[in-house]
């Protein structure tokens, strides 16, 4: 297992350090300490100021729509008909606008989610470190106890017997010794590398890290997704013709709902962005102090930050071990050459073999602790996902803030345009139904086709429901209409007549006649034309007149 090529030193970010300058404050509006300390009452104060100032925008904007809704819902005044081209344009503009910031938004999520699989995994391998000086230490100490005790017990019984060389025998007892004490102490070494790491589960923390990323993912992704969908919803409003004012309505209520999802999220994304700044300014002690480890704090400031400030525990439980483990090969050295001189036991020297490779197996053990246990190893995979965190992390972090942030002073802007929008044509569409008002051009047709749809005021209705006369009509031009003059000529045909008749008539009004007494003059010719079997026909000239003179 090598270290990975990157470098072992570590800068704050830029941003890290821009974030972590903001003020930290408390409710009396004093400063307090911005160092990471999420078990402090008065820093998790200061984190939920910060994160209020969305909430408190979030508040001052619905009261404000409120009133806007109540002052325009209850407003009866008579108001000119408008044009509503400026409306869709502008609702038009703010979806395209809030499209990019939901765009923005699912960016920086990705962003997000690669960045925090990139920090997985280089904890995958900080986790496969600590596995290692736990499956290493197992090792050392199945080697040089449980496993040695057989042999050991064995060789003990082989030289008891009785030999003429008194001296040789002393030194194969004091090896005897010295191996049984030293594969203890080996054992018992072993026993202490791994004791200190057996509550450290770092393989399961990962895999639950990596199901609340993957939750946290898919939540952003349809967080987004659904802004999303509020804003095409609004472009489709501005495409139809036909039921307008429900989508309108529809779209209003989504992008309420998207409005204050917008601004919550904004207010803990800010808490969140500078509480990962602050983290981010010296994550060894941030994880040192808070994070739950269970290890002494030394032990992993030592490993995280590799700063030899003094010796580690682990450190120097191995140096025991390796001693040991050479005291045993010593030992077992010069038990190797002398006993089977003196003793011709059968069972000699399958235990000696049996100590060899246990010994062996546990010099090889500490080859791989030494390798494990190096600080530069855990702090180079510390480093990477601290980098991946605190730079690319924060960075998307914070774009999704701001991408928050702008859709929810888009939404804000939709909800009041689009309201306008609807309360406008709900009245029109109240009006036309109760026959007070206009008809209007539809919300979304074109500037050509509006003017060409436009249609004549309709004209009052008659006091009894049918048309008057002609000759009413004529009396009433006559008095209420004193400076026109209208002139008829009409000539009827007709089979049934006796003679043929034509005539002309010619209905004045003098300048300075009036009312009733107004003078009626005419000239009749009546004849008898040939009609050659035809029906009749009647032939009626007159001036044109506006239509709105005859009602």
């Amino acid at each position: 297992m090598g270290a990975p090529a990157v470098s072992d030193e570590y800068t704050p970010p830029r941003l890290s350090r821009l974030l972590h300058s903001l003020p930290h404050i408390n409710v009396t509006l004093h400063r307090v300490n911005d160092t990471f300390a999420p078990n402090s009452p008065v820093y998790l104060e200061s984190l939920g100021i910060l994160g209020s100032i969305p909430g408190a925008w979030l508040i001052l904007t619905l009261t404000v729509l409120l009133i806007y809704l109540l002052t325009r819902c209850c407003d009866r005044k008579q108001r000119p008909p408008r044009s509503i081209t400026a409306l869709k344009i502008t609702l038009m503009i703010l979806s395209v606008l809030c499209c990019g910031a939901i765009g923005v938004g699912l960016f920086g999520n990705d962003d997000l989610h690669n960045a925090m699989l990139q920090s997985i995994q280089a904890g995958n391998q900080l986790a496969a470190l600590v596995n290692t000086v736990k499956n290493q230490s197992s090792i050392l100490e199945e080697a040089m106890g449980s496993r040695a005790r057989a042999p050991l017990a064995r060789l003990a019984d082989a030289l008891d017997a009785p030999v003429a060389n008194q001296t040789a025998l002393g030194t194969l007892l004091r090896a005897l010794s010295a191996l049984r004490n030293n594969a203890s102490a080996a054992a018992s070494a072993a026993d202490n590398l791994r004791q200190p790491l057996a509550k450290l589960n770092l393989d399961a923390f990962m895999k639950k890290a990596w199901v609340w990323e993957a939750a946290r993912w898919a939540g952003g992704m349809a967080g987004w997704c659904c802004g999303g969908a509020v804003c095409v919803a609004l472009l489709a409003a501005a495409a139809r013709r036909s039921r307008r004012a429900l989508l309108l309505l529809c779209v209003s209520v989504g992008a309420l709902g998207a409005l204050v999802v917008c601004w919550l999220a904004g207010a803990v994304l800010a808490a969140g962005a500078v509480a990962a700044a602050d983290a981010c300014q010296e994550p060894a002690a941030a994880l040192a102090h808070h994070a739950p480890h269970g290890l002494p704090v030394d032990m992993v400031h030592y490993y995280l930050s590799c700063k030899v400030s003094r010796e580690n525990v682990l450190t120097a439980e191995l140096r025991n071990a390796q001693r040991a483990v050479v005291a045993v090969r010593q030992a077992l050295a010069v038990l190797s050459r002398g006993a089977p001189q003196l003793f011709n036991d059968p069972g000699l020297q399958p235990a000696l073999g049996a100590l060899g490779a246990g010994t062996g197996e546990a010099e090889r053990a500490l080859v791989a602790l030494s390798g494990a246990l190096e600080c530069r190893m855990a702090r180079a995979y510390f480093v990477a996902a601290a980098r991946a965190a605190c730079d690319a992390g924060l960075q998307a972090l914070s774009l999704q803030l701001l991408a928050a942030v702008v859709a929810g002073f888009l939404f804000t802007a939709i909800v009041l345009v689009d309201s306008h929008a609807w309360i406008y044509i709900n009245t029109k569409r109240v009006r036309r139904r109760s026959g007070g008002g206009e008809e209007q051009a539809p919300f979304l047709s074109s500037g050509g086709s509006s003017a060409a749809s436009r249609t004549l005021p309709r004209p009052a209705p008659f006091p009894n429901g049918k048309p008057p006369s002609y000759g009413a009509a004529v009396q009433l031009m006559d008095l209420e209409r004193p400076r026109y003059t209208h002139t008829f000529t009409y000539t009827y045909t007709g089979e049934d007549l006796p003679s043929r008749m034509s005539g002309s008539a010619t209905l004045g009004r003098g300048a300075g006649g009036g009312g009733a007494g107004a003078a009626l003059g005419g000239a009749h010719t009546l004849g008898r034309a040939p009609h050659n079997g035809k029906y009749a026909t009647l032939s009626k000239q007159c001036k044109t007149l506006e239509s709105s003179d005859f009602y």
